[in-house]
């Protein structure tokens, strides 16, 4: 396991977040490799929904593209001491101080709490960071579990977009209260 020293985590009640950094991306393929890595018990399935190849291959560009800006990538999800996920930033804030978050919890681990716990954690942390004003996330309208992880996490309805993948997607955000 990398030297806990190497590792940036936020823990919160039964979940833990784990940053990736490089040597983690190598293994995030393989849930049992990573779990080893972490020192935590291997899920039954691995990787969570959109969370393949071309995503891992996206945050490895993120973490070589800000390097001074650690934490602001993909974080890997423990709860209960088992590897059951994936939450994270999609960047360091922009120019107007928002962050937008994403996550996704294999299906044996959901309703457990995790997400909610995991995003939790993400909006404490960014807002740690005085340059973040906001913090955004998108869902699909028909994923009312995720649209529940949001509202508990005190995000707020804030439109809808289309996405040329996705289609219509709700946006939800969660301003700094000054």
């Amino acid at each position: 396991m990398p030297v806990a020293t190497d590792l940036i985590i936020e823990r919160g009640g039964n979940v833990t977040i784990v940053a990736a950094n490089l040597f983690l991306l190598d293994l995030a393929a393989q849930g049992p490799e990573l779990a080893g890595a972490l020192g935590v018990a291997a899920p039954a399935s691995w990787p969570p929904e959109h969370n393949g190849p071309e995503m891992f291959a996206w945050v490895r560009r993120l973490l070589e593209e800000h390097p001074d800006e650690p934490g602001y990538n993909t974080w890997f999800v423990v709860g209960d001491g088992q590897l059951c996920g994936t939450c994270g930033y999609k960047g360091p804030p922009n120019d107007a101080g928002s962050v937008e978050i994403g996550y996704s919890v294999i299906p044996e681990a959901q309703r457990r709490g995790f997400a909610t716990g995991a995003v939790r954690l993400l909006v404490e942390r960014a807002l740690r960071d005085q340059r973040v004003t906001a913090v955004r996330a998108e869902t699909l309208p028909e994923g009312m579990a995720s649209q529940a992880v949001l509202r508990r996490c005190g995000f707020a309805e804030a439109g809808m977009r289309h996405d040329p993948e996705d289609g219509d997607v709700l946006c939800f955000e969660l301003r700094r209260a000054y």
